[in-house]
């Protein structure tokens, strides 16, 4: 096949069977090489509108999947292929950080109650990947596989938390949060004092001191 040629060719064909011909190239690539092609692209999309009930049964959905073991794809792994992230881990990444996109702009349209809803399960499937049961598979992987930004999706969490639970609640599903902040400072306490009411804020500073969880600050 000669690019040269086969690019000039295009160059005289319409946009519609252009757009085609990316849709079909879409389908082929797997996840790397779809952010590799048309991640700065989608970094200038502008946000859309997020439906509150629509992105929930997705999340539900997604939580049933990875549950089933659908991304689950274990290999035996040796010294010539232990660097490898199958497909279907890369994908579970990729599914998992829109989801979580799509909750912080839950957030940001002042849809609470619903942004709590999706992440609540969001958080509680990354819980299930970091003690290790089986949703995905890989010889290394973590959090640090999640796109886009962990720090703002968590006070995104933190921002919906406090205009909506108790003291109680909000300290309760704060404090793992801050306990996983392995951050030279941070973050994330800060993040829950700058968006909790005085109550929430202290009863946060009370269970954090009584259960001897040291902040850096």
């Amino acid at each position: 096949m000669n690019k040269t040629e086969l690019f000039n060719f295009l160059e005289t064909r319409d946009c519609t069977i252009l757009l085609d011909l990316l849709q079909v190239a879409y389908d082929e690539m797997n996840t790397t090489q779809r952010h590799m092609v048309f991640g700065e692209l989608i970094k200038k999309m502008p946000p859309s509108v997020v439906n509150g009930s629509t992105l929930f049964k997705e999340i539900v959905f997604f939580h049933q999947e990875s549950l089933s073991g659908y991304y689950y794809a274990p290999f035996d792994i040796n010294s010539k292929n232990f660097s490898h992230i199958p497909e279907e881990t890369e994908e579970w990444f990729d599914r998992l950080s829109d989801l979580l996109q799509k909750s912080m702009l839950l957030t940001k349209q002042d849809e609470h109650p619903s942004a709590v809803k999706c992440f609540k399960i969001l958080y509680k499937l990354i819980e299930h990947m970091e003690q290790g049961d089986e949703i995905i598979f890989a010889e290394e992987y973590g959090d640090w596989m999640i796109q886009g930004d962990q720090k703002a999706f968590a006070r995104a969490y933190l921002t919906s938390l406090a205009a909506t639970t108790t003291p109680s609640d909000f300290t309760e599903t704060a404090i793992p949060l801050i306990k996983n902040d392995i951050s030279c400072v941070n973050k994330i306490y800060a993040s829950a004092l700058a968006v909790a009411n005085r109550e929430q804020k202290a009863l946060l500073n009370k269970e954090l001191q009584a259960r001897r969880i040291e902040i850096k600050l």
